[in-house]
């Protein structure tokens, strides 16, 4: 594993856990475009590629008619409008447009959606004439930039610039990384998970990490999760304050000590408790407004997403015996926007635990950090113990996409095999590509 970079004290602190903040008060902006210029590429890249693949499907493929499942009534758009703009807003980005226009209501299943996305899109369509379309793409391509800038931060403060780059590149190459430039909350809530581990991993910000956490529990319920391994890093981070009563200290050492810990304990920790606030607030809004407090647990069971409470065992089965069905079958695959989706739902879920498995190999070997593992494991056990009863691995490539430390263990990987690098790249942009193909057209995906 390469060495961590080490950035110089701020003499005007003291401290180098504030050393994000430093970036941004005392270094000059064209430094920090400078020190940025990889996610700044990135982003670019990732925008002009995706809005070209996006433009050339529509002209090279059939078109399906509108097939979305939300109570939404799209606006008429333009030729160019439609191909650059409404391809970004098809399936579950209706729901959240729908949300934004019209809000809530306890019997649309618009509850099956967390509030903070579709408030931001409000928000920001305010100034821009209430477009709402054009306000989803503004919030989600503001999210993403923020999301390649929080990673490569992050990955930089753990090993070196080439992972923090390899990584990035990796997460953008990803089949499903479209989605954090549509219409969706998948890059909104990637962007503060990563601020929260940024905050709690290396700059101890223990309000800031429990206020990110907070922001991303109101954007999707895996948000809620990240309170575990927030509070594995409190006490990691605590551990040199806590009492040695076998050791040599003097009374007052271990006055001041105790002092520190105490404070640490009323203090610090509490911001993690503001994960439990926002879903807090969450269960009061359906309760007042919706009339039932579960009624974003409850949505989910409709007959649109069909999802029940399963042990995530099941999921996995059922999900191994659908594709090796579809492998044995006969027939041809059904075309169309109603495709079997397991016949990619299941090899991203295969991939994706055989990393979780490295993942688990490199803690053990005290290589990779714990923290890390506990989101990757929690975000990807939620949605197995939450199946749809046809599709139980339904819209797990996408659900994937925000498993970050997956980018993380390949890019170390490619590092050390360039081949294992290759082969990731050159399949995922093929992946990619077509898979954004078939969003664009109305074909379901994930």
């Amino acid at each position: 594993m390469a060495n961590k970079v080490t950035l110089k004290p701020d003499s005007s602190t003291g401290q180098t856990s504030g050393q994000l903040l430093r970036v941004f008060n005392l270094v000059g902006w064209r430094d920090l475009a400078k020190r940025w210029q990889t996610p700044l590429l990135l982003f670019l890249a990732l925008r002009l590629g995706l809005s070209v693949v996006a433009f050339a499907a529509q002209i090279l493929i059939p078109v399906l008619p509108r097939a979305g499942t939300a109570p939404y009534t799209p606006p008429v758009l333009s030729y160019w409008s439609e191909r650059l703009l409404g391809v970004w807003s098809h399936w579950d980005g209706e729901w959240f447009l729908q949300i934004a226009t019209n809000g809530y209501h306890s019997d649309d299943g618009t509850a099956a959606f967390f509030p903070l996305y579709p408030l931001l899109v409000k928000l920001v369509a305010w100034p821009l004439a209430s477009n709402y379309l054009l306000a989803g793409v503004v919030v989600s391509s503001g999210a993403t930039l923020a999301v390649l800038i929080l990673f490569y931060e992050l990955c930089l403060r753990e090993w070196d610039a080439d992972i923090a780059t390899q990584a990035c590149f990796l997460l953008v190459a990803f089949p499903t990384a479209f989605f954090l430039m549509a219409v969706y909350s998948e890059s909104l809530f990637l962007a503060l998970t990563l601020g929260a581990f940024l905050c709690a991993r290396h700059l101890k910000r223990w309000w800031w990490a429990g206020l990110w956490a907070a922001g991303a529990t109101l954007t999707r319920s895996t948000g809620f999760l990240l309170v575990l391994p927030l509070a594995w890093e409190w006490w990691q981070a605590n551990q040199s304050s806590r009492l040695q009563f076998g050791s040599a200290k003097t009374r007052l050492s271990i006055s001041l000590a105790w002092q520190r810990t105490t404070g640490i304990l009323r203090w610090s920790f509490l911001g993690l408790g503001l994960p439990f606030l926002a879903l807090g607030g969450w269960i009061v809004y359906n309760d007042l407004v919706l009339g039932d407090p579960l009624s974003f647990f409850k949505a989910q069971a409709n007959w649109i997403w069909n999802r029940h409470s399963q042990p995530p065992w099941e999921a996995v089965w059922r999900g191994t015996d659908n594709f090796f069905k579809l492998l044995g079958s006969n027939t041809a695959p059904t075309t169309g926007k109603l495709a079997d989706p397991n016949w990619w739902e299941f090899p991203a879920f295969v991939v994706t635990a055989l990393l979780f498995g490295i993942t688990c190999w490199w803690v053990w070997r005290r290589k990779f950090a714990l923290s890390y593992l506990l989101y990757f494991g929690l975000a990807m056990l939620l949605p197995l113990s939450s199946p749809s009863n046809k599709e139980p691995l339904l819209s797990f490539p996408r659900f994937a996409l925000v498993l970050f430390p997956i980018f993380m263990v390949l890019a170390l990987l490619g590092r050390r095999w360039r081949w294992l690098h290759y082969l990731y790249i050159y399949t995922a942009l093929l992946l990619s590509g077509l898979f954004l193909a078939r969003f664009a057209n109305w074909y379901w995906l994930a």
